[in-house]
């Protein structure tokens, strides 16, 4: 490998070692938007594919569900509340689309992640300064 290359990598060592929580559930959030915008317009091609995206998607609220739902949650219990309300809704929508139903889109899974980004990005801000 390159010298470039190893210098790519440690900084990615370093900067997975100090980031916080939140920073890598936006980073997490980013990733699964672009995933889930790439492979449903390339689902006729690629099926798997957008599959997959639907299900990485799900697994992170799968975790965000768990995790509000835990009664050792420091969040408030109205933000708890919220965010398993979002779980219920992406396990909800993504069932459907799994089962078959072609009205549906991404999209709305797509907005709510961008919402918690939003929501996110303000506390990291807020973190930051």
């Amino acid at each position: 490998m390159s010298s470039a290359g190893l210098a790519g990598n440690a900084y990615k060592i370093t900067t997975n070692a100090t980031a916080t929580p939140r920073s890598v559930e936006y980073q997490a959030l980013v990733r699964l938007n672009g995933e889930l915008g790439v492979t449903e317009k390339k689902k006729r091609q690629d099926y798997p594919a957008y599959v997959r995206a639907l299900s990485n998607n799900l697994k992170f609220w799968t975790i965000v569900g768990a995790d509000a739902a835990s009664e050792g949650s420091p969040l408030p219990a109205q933000l708890r509340s919220q965010l398993f309300y979002l779980y219920e809704f992406t396990q909800h929508h993504t069932s459907k689309i799994f089962r078959g139903d072609k009205t549906l889109t991404v999209d709305p899974l797509v907005e709510i992640n961008k919402n918690i980004m939003t929501g996110l990005r303000g506390t990291l801000t807020e973190q930051e300064a």
